[in-house]
C-alpha cells in the first residue's frame, strides 16, 4: 500500500534510520518483525536503497527454494566474478573468498520464514566466524511467531547478541495523510480499526470497487446483455463442435503427390444390335445385354501422345483407341497363349486369378512390381509413414493385385500402396468406381508402373 500512495510516513522514516544506525555498529544481526500489511518489505528495499555499506542484497527466501540456490545468489553477488562451489557452506566460501575483499556488506532476507535450519546455522556461524569489521549486516525478516521460535533454537551467547525490531503501526499524523492521498476529504468510520498501511485494503477496496461493480451488475440492461452475451457464447461453442465431429474424418492421402482433377471420359454409346445376329434378351432385364459381335480391324489404329500422368507427363506412350481395347475385351477366347493375359489386364474388373487373390487378401510381392510393364497403369490409393496400417488396408479390402511399396521423400522413409494392372489411365479410373467408399474417399489416381519403379527405394 505505501508503495502505491509513496508516501514517506514518519513511523516507517524512524524505523529505516535505527536500522542504518545499528548498520554501523556492532549489532549484526536483526530480526525485523511485523503483522502482514505492515511495510516489512518496504523497508527491506528502503534499507538497500539508501545504506553506505559494501555490495547490500536482497534475497527473497521463497523463491530460492533450495541451499545451493541460496548460496549461489549471495556469494554471487558479493564476489562477482569469482569462482566457488554452491554446495559448500557460506562459511567455508566466505573464508577463501573474503581476503581478496575485504569489506562490510548488508544482506536483508525477505520471508525469511521459508528458510531452511541448515541455511539458518549457516548464517548465524558467518557471524560467529568474521571479525566486526568485515562481518555482514545481516536483516531477516518474518513474523512475530517465527522470530520466537528463531530465538528458542539458539543458544544462550548467540541470544543475547540477536537483536529483534518490530515494525511500528501507524500514527495519527501517518493515517490522516494516507486517508487524503486516497481522496477521502475526513477519515471513514472505520479509520480506528486502521494500524498498518496493509489494513486499509481490507476497509477501502470494498468501498472504492466493489459497490460500483454491484450497482453496475444490478441494473436490468447490463444483465440483459450479459445474458445475451453468455447464449451466444453457448451457441458458438455447439456448433464449433459439431463442425468438429463431422469433419473428424483422417487425411491419410497423397501427402507428398499433387492432386490433380481428372475428368472421367464419356460413356460409350450402346451401340443398336443388329436383327440379324442379335441375341434375345432376358425377360425381365431390359438394361443388361450381350455385345455385338463385329468383326476386328486388321490393323489397330494406333496413335502416339503425351501421357496425362501427374507423374509421368514428359514421356510419351502407346495408347490404343477405347473401341479397339473394348472389342478385344468381348473376342472369344484363342488358343493363343499371349492374348488371354493382355485381355483380362485391361478390363477394369479383374481376371479370375486375380479375384481367387483377391479372397485372400494377401499383397503381391515387391518382384513381380518391378517386373510389371512400365507402359501400364496402376492406381495409388493412399501412403503414410505406417507400412503396417497399409497392409491392414488392403487385407481389410482383399486388394488384388496390390502392392506397398516404400520410397523416399525429403529424406524420410514412406510407403505407397498401389492396387490393379491396367492398359490406358481411362480404364484405371474406371476400376475406381469398383472400389470400397472408404478407398473412393482418399481420391485414388492412376500412375505408370514406370513411376512406380522408379520411386521403389528398396
Amino acid at each position: 500500500m505505501t508503495d502505491a500512495v509513496n508516501l514517506p510516513f514518519s513511523s516507517q522514516q524512524q524505523l529505516l534510520a535505527r536500522l542504518l544506525h545499528l548498520s554501523r555498529l556492532d549489532t549484526d544481526f536483526i530480526l525485523l518483525t511485523g503483522p502482514e500489511g505492515a511495510g516489512k518489505s518496504y523497508l527491506a528495499h528502503r534499507l538497500t536503497e539508501e545504506t553506505a555499506l559494501m555490495l547490500p542484497v536482497l534475497l527473497d527466501a521463497e523463491a530460492l527454494d533450495s541451499h545451493a540456490r541460496f548460496r549461489d545468489a549471495l556469494l554471487g553477488r558479493w564476489f562477482p566474478g569469482t569462482v566457488f562451489d554452491s554446495e559448500d557452506s557460506l562459511s567455508d566460501s566466505m573464508a577463501r573468498l573474503l581476503p581478496a575483499s575485504l569489506h562490510k556488506r548488508l544482506l536483508v532476507v525477505d520471508n525469511a520464514e521459508w528458510l531452511t535450519d541448515i541455511l539458518l546455522q549457516e548464517l548465524v556461524e558467518l557471524y560467529l566466524a568474521l571479525p566486526a569489521s568485515v562481518r555482514p549486516f545481516m536483516v531477516l525478516i518474518g513474523s512475530a511467531g517465527w522470530a520466537g521460535q528463531v530465538c528458542h533454537q539458539l543458544d544462550d551467547t548467540m541470544r543475547s547478541r540477536v537483536l529483534e525490531v518490530e515494525v511500528p503501526p501507524l500514527t495519527t499524523t501517518d493515517k490522516q495523510d494516507l486517508w487524503h492521498a486516497l481522496g477521502y476529504q475526513s477519515p471513514p468510520a472505520t479509520s480506528h480499526d486502521i494500524q498498518y498501511p496493509g489494513d486499509v485494503i481490507d476497509t477501502v477496496e470494498p468501498q472504492m470497487k466493489t459497490q460500483g461493480y454491484r450497482q453496475l451488475v444490478e441494473q436490468k440492461s447490463v444483465k440483459i446483455l450479459l445474458t445475451a452475451l453468455i447464449v451466444v457464447v453457448l451457441l458458438i461453442i455447439i456448433v464449433s463442435l459439431l463442425d468438429d465431429s463431422e469433419s473428424s474424418a483422417p487425411e491419410l492421402v497423397q501427402p507428398f503427390e499433387q492432386e490433380q482433377e481428372l475428368a472421367l471420359p464419356p460413356p460409350i454409346p450402346t451401340p443398336v444390335p443388329d436383327t440379324e445376329t442379335s441375341t434375345p434378351e432376358p425377360a425381365g432385364d431390359s438394361v443388361v445385354r450381350e455385345w455385338p459381335v463385329e468383326s476386328l480391324p486388321d490393323t489397330p489404329a494406333i496413335s502416339t501422345r503425351v501421357a496425362e500422368t501427374p507423374d509421368d507427363s514428359d514421356k510419351e506412350r502407346v495408347v490404343i483407341e477405347d473401341k479397339v481395347v473394348s472389342k478385344l475385351m468381348q473376342r472369344k477366347a484363342t488358343p493363343e497363349p499371349t492374348a488371354r493375359p493382355d485381355t483380362s489386364a485391361g478390363s477394369a474388373q479383374p481376371a479370375p486369378a486375380a479375384r481367387q487373390s483377391a479372397n485372400t487378401g494377401g499383397l503381391s510381392p515387391l518382384s513381380a512390381l518391378m517386373q510389371k510393364s512400365g507402359g501400364r497403369y496402376t492406381l495409388q490409393l493412399m501412403a503414410s509413414r505406417d507400412r503396417t496400417a497399409l497392409e491392414k488396408v488392403a487385407t481389410r479390402h482383399r486388394l488384388a493385385p496390390s502392392w506397398v511399396y516404400p520410397r523416399s521423400i525429403n529424406g524420410q522413409p514412406w510407403f505407397v500402396l498401389v492396387f490393379g494392372d491396367f492398359v490406358s489411365p481411362e480404364l484405371a479410373r474406371r476400376g475406381i468406381g469398383s472400389l470400397p467408399s472408404e478407398l473412393q474417399a482418399a481420391k485414388p489416381w492412376p500412375k505408370p508402373f514406370a513411376q512406380v519403379q522408379k520411386e521403389v527405394k528398396p
